[in-house]
């Protein structure tokens, strides 16, 4: 299941305008977005770019890991070790 309705929703595009940036009528981005149409890997390239997101964000599932800040540095968002940040001396 894609997520391209969700992300339009997130980003406040409309289909007229996606389908300007990919160079495709609105009509075939709100089938593609509401599941009525087959896409191929080709065409989820093209929405990702026009969505300006990673392509693994238009899968359910996807999750992007938040940096946060440590004490005396950052948590690696994947393994959650501190990466350790010194002032330059």
């Amino acid at each position: 299941m894609l997520r391209i309705d969700r992300i339009m929703k997130e980003k406040n595009l409309t289909a007229n305008e996606l389908g300007k940036r990919m160079g495709v009528t609105a009509q075939y981005v709100s089938e593609v977005a509401n599941e009525k149409k087959n896409i191929t890997i080709a065409g989820i390239q093209k929405f990702a770019k026009a969505m300006e997101v990673p392509m693994a964000a238009l899968f359910d599932g996807y999750y992007e890991p938040e940096m946060r800040v440590a004490e005396d540095g950052f948590t690696c968002p994947y393994c959650g070790h501190i990466i350790k940040v010194s002032k330059g001396e």
